[in-house]
């Protein structure tokens, strides 16, 4: 079957909110529940974050892949700047390590959330959407393309060396807060 990839809408929000869920390993979802206001759930949050115009989880910044017209996988990828990586006192301290990863790739293309669903994983998908976003970077004249990928996530780890990406800094993640066990965050980068 032939994969395509696609800019999202905001009809995909709840798709995008899977993958989200997926890449992070349900560490988003859950600040976001821990950060929702009363009387809204953590899913609310996400899904007003998706469907909003601007922002780090927006869908203007996110694309589809699909194959057989069906949605297989996707990303949220941009060009990073200031604006993106600029204080927050709404993120959880335990984030603070990543986005001072993030500092160091202000101008570059940023890969910023990517997956895969399980029962299409295999199929090279994950090399598509990184060459797409690696298009997209090439198209905004962006000399590097960068991502955050957390130490323990061996699969993804290997695809991103296959593919010429190299390690540039790490800090230490520890999101036991929300679920998780501590690792190591790496700021992968390529040069195009």
């Amino acid at each position: 079957m032939t994969a395509h990839i696609r800019q999202a809408a905001t009809e995909d929000a709840e798709f995008i909110a899977r993958i989200i869920d997926m890449a992070s390993e349900g560490v988003v979802p859950a600040m976001f529940e821990d950060v929702a206001p009363p009387g809204m759930t953590g899913a609310e949050i996400g899904l007003m974050m998706i469907r909003d115009e601007t922002g780090p989880f927006t869908y203007r910044r996110s694309h589809i892949l699909e194959e057989g017209g069906t949605p297989a996988g996707g990303m949220i990828t941009f060009q990073l700047t200031e604006e993106d990586t600029a204080e927050d006192p709404t993120m959880p301290a335990c984030f603070l390590p990543i986005r001072e990863l993030e500092q160091q790739a202000i101008g570059d293309w940023y890969i910023n959330v990517i997956a895969t669903l399980p029962e299409a994983r295999g199929r090279g998908h994950g090399r598509a959407l990184v060459g797409f976003a690696e298009a997209l970077a090439r198209k905004a004249e962006r000399g590097r393309i960068a991502l955050v990928v957390a130490e323990t996530n061996t699969t993804a780890r290997a695809l991103y060396a296959s593919l010429g990406f190299k390690e540039q800094d790490r800090a230490l993640f520890d999101v036991t807060e929300y679920g998780a066990e501590p690792t190591d965050a790496l700021l992968l980068v390529k040069q195009l």
